[in-house]
């Protein structure tokens, strides 16, 4: 205000100031909205509204227990047909074997995947062996091979023969056992001289002696080693 308009009692009015458009706040969604709509709605609308009731979830259902399934019956199991014949093969040569010397020449008869098998005491091995290779409706002519196993847990060395019958077509398999202390059994290169080799092979390495062998010496090992690689307490470190 000059000195002038002062002195003659005027006032100096305010001079508007001019809003900034963009510092103008903007309108709200919803007054946006109440604007559009019908008075009565937008009433309603800004109306603030009661407290919503509170949902209580429903309780949980019981579980119910399924009944357990009856057991499934039993499924009657098919005879196997191999098993059936090898077990009658079994029984067929068993008879054979006790009907000529008795049953105290037998320790066990069983299958050995379905293979029938007899173990014949030691002091009879060769007098069955020999009755085995020579009855005409026996006539076990092939020894397909001959060999030993020891058994140290159950203290004795087991020789086993497997026989072939090339006139009837049968197979069968013959063992029997020592004692792993003075291992001895009599020799059977009387009776199949091709198991001369054999039995020799079973001395070298399991120590077992054949009695009455014609030529019972070491067919690998030097004759001086005192030992038996094939024995299970056989060790290369053993003093």
């Amino acid at each position: 205000m000059t000195e002038e308009n002062k002195v003659n009692g005027e006032t100096e009015q305010p001079t508007s100031v001019k809003a900034d458009p963009k510092k103008q706040e903007s309108p709200k969604p919803e007054d946006q909205l109440a604007e559009k709509l019908p008075p009565e709605q937008a009433a309603e609308k800004a109306a603030p509204k009661a407290d919503a009731p509170v949902v209580t979830p429903a309780a949980a259902k019981p579980v119910v227990e399924k009944p357990a399934k009856a057991d499934a019956p039993a499924v009657e199991e098919k005879p196997d047909p191999k098993k059936e014949e090898a077990e009658r093969t079994l029984e067929h040569f068993r008879a054979k074997i006790v009907g000529k010397f008795g049953e105290e020449v037998l320790e066990e008869s069983l299958l050995a995947k379905y293979q029938p098998t007899y173990v014949i005491k030691r002091e009879y091995w060769r007098n069955v062996v020999e009755y085995l290779r020579y009855d005409n409706s026996l006539l076990f002519d092939y020894p397909e091979v001959m060999a030993g196993t020891d058994y140290p847990d159950k203290g004795y060395i087991e020789v086993v023969l497997y026989l072939y019958s090339m006139k009837h077509g049968y197979f069968i398999t013959v063992k029997t056992r020592t004692p792993r202390e003075n291992a001895e059994v009599p020799s059977l290169t009387p009776i199949y001289n091709g198991v001369n080799w054999e039995e020799r092979e079973i001395y070298d390495l399991l120590g077992v002696k054949f009695t009455d062998h014609p030529d019972l010496r070491r067919i690998m090992m030097p004759e001086d080693y005192e030992d038996y690689p094939l024995r299970k307490d056989f060790s290369v470190w053993k003093e």
